[in-house]
């Protein structure tokens, strides 16, 4: 494995790919059939890269950075803060004007956080833990992720349509299959 897929790169890869897939929203208008495509495809794009985060990255930044727990806790509040934006998103009855104004806070919450992730997060990270280890908590992250891609499922959206299909919430849905607990492919 490269040193470009050690755990903070595959990660900071995710965050590309979600400033793009925000980027799109911008360019489209609430809520015409792509726009609620991109809105779902959005969300579980993030919950499975916060389950990555969440399993990979936090355990090992909470073990052993220099105050890890402490470090966490806004990380942790900003991932139940911007899911619980994403089930809101879910509704398929929100007036226009609300659907902005949610994508708008989203946009605002995601980008501060993967921003502070880069900044404050993964530098002391990649000091505190050599990089075999990096690069094999990398292929982890990266596996989990693979598990539930959506965008590579897009040509013939089996996973997708199974995950939007099946009456709950997408966010719990995306969590539950990546988990490996339920949907499968």
């Amino acid at each position: 494995m490269s040193p470009s897929d050690d755990l903070c790169s595959v990660l900071t890869e995710d965050h590309h790919e979600l400033r793009q897939l925000l980027y799109e929203l911008d360019h489209l208008t609430a809520p015409e059939p792509l726009w609620r495509s991109l809105v779902d495809l959005l969300i579980a794009e993030m919950i499975r890269h916060s389950i990555a985060e969440e399993a990979y990255l936090y355990p090992v930044a909470r073990d052993r950075l220099p105050e890890g727990p402490r470090l966490l806790e806004p990380y942790m509040d900003e991932h139940e803060t911007i899911e619980a934006l994403g089930k809101r998103l879910e509704s398929h009855d929100l007036p226009s004007a609300e659907l902005t104004s949610l994508l708008a806070q989203l946009r605002r919450d995601v980008c501060a956080h993967m921003r502070s992730e880069e900044q404050k997060l993964f530098p002391p990270l990649a000091e505190h833990l050599g990089a075999d280890e990096l690069s094999a908590l990398g292929r982890k992250a990266a596996e989990v992720k693979a598990k539930a891609s959506v965008r590579q499922r897009s040509s013939d959206r089996p996973l997708l349509n199974t995950l939007i299909e099946t009456g709950t919430g997408l966010v719990e849905r995306v969590r539950t299959y990546v988990r490996g607990r339920a949907y499968p492919i």
